[in-house]
């Protein structure tokens, strides 16, 4: 269990997976009932870019420092929400902090909605737990979400969201044993919302991964990318993506707005790119385009 958040916190697949998460929790906000919150891989919840494990990779250059920097004219909803977000938990706070996943969603959440939280390496769980187990509103639980995501959910509430962000080297290169998560998880509660994290390093192994998930026969499987560098590049991360099952309304032409904008921010590589897409055969909201902002 070699991965720690610690040295990635903010970089630029950080701002795409949380712009987006604040997009889907948004949409779940403009209904009066209350929706619960699941995040399988939930970390510390909030990270401190001024320690030694930020400051040694400064992968936050690659992402909140851009999009700090980018000009506020024509600035998308749902980033000026994470910017909103970013600096009210820096002015809470004191200092230069991160917001992870789970502190968005609690940072937007109303008193009658809910959040339960997993995370299994044990320093990180307390840390979480020491974050947030005040909170009233709010369950830590130190599990295995490939063993507890099938027990926790369904929610009472009956809306609501999954975050599903593992760390990626416990999966092989198709990804199968999240796609299996998945899948268990859509059969005991097939009117959630699902949101999957994923990066782009190998883009044959992205096509393996979208065929998997058309495989499991789940309907309406929306897939978004960002790639900061050639997607078939074989020096790294070459992108980031989400796959979003059972999206809101219109979710898939507004986050192709929002990508374009970041893909502006966030990269000048000639062959970068952006991607909004079906994988189930409904319309495809596809490419690049606008690409200012700097």
């Amino acid at each position: 269990m070699n991965y720690r958040h610690h040295y990635h916190a903010g970089n630029f697949a950080d701002v795409v997976k949380h712009v987006l998460l604040l997009g889907l929790l948004e949409a779940l906000g403009r209904k009066d009932t209350p929706f619960c919150y699941v995040d399988t891989h939930a970390g510390c919840g909030l990270y401190d870019l001024g320690a030694s494990e930020a400051q040694r990779t400064l992968e936050f250059k690659t992402g909140l420092s851009r999009v700090k920097a980018a000009p506020a004219a024509g600035t998308p909803a749902w980033v000026t929400d994470y910017q909103k977000a970013v600096a009210a938990l820096q002015a809470e706070r004191g200092g230069f902090w991160y917001p992870g996943s789970p502190w968005l969603a609690l940072h937007g959440m109303r008193a009658q909605d809910r959040a339960l939280l997993m995370e299994l390496h044990p320093e990180d769980a307390g840390t979480l737990k020491q974050h947030f187990t005040r909170l009233p509103q709010v369950a830590v639980h130190q599990r295995d979400a490939y063993e507890g995501l099938t027990a926790l959910i369904p929610p009472k509430e009956k809306r609501g969201l999954v975050l599903i962000d593992p760390p990626y080297e416990e999966e092989r290169d198709d990804y199968a044993p999240v796609v299996e998560l998945l899948q268990k998880a859509h059969a005991k509660w097939p009117t959630g919302m699902y949101a999957l994290w994923f990066p782009i390093k190998d883009y044959h192994a992205i096509t393996r991964f979208y065929r998997r998930l058309r495989n499991t026969g789940i309907p309406r499987i929306l897939a978004t990318e960002l790639n900061v560098l050639p997607p078939d590049n074989s020096l790294g991360l070459n992108g980031t993506g989400m796959v979003i099952v059972n999206p809101p309304w219109q979710f898939d032409a507004r986050a192709l707005t929002t990508l374009q904008w970041l893909l502006g921010v966030l990269s000048e590589h000639p062959q970068s790119s952006c991607r909004v897409q079906w994988l189930n055969g409904e319309t495809v909201v596809v490419d690049t385009p606008p690409r200012k902002a700097r």
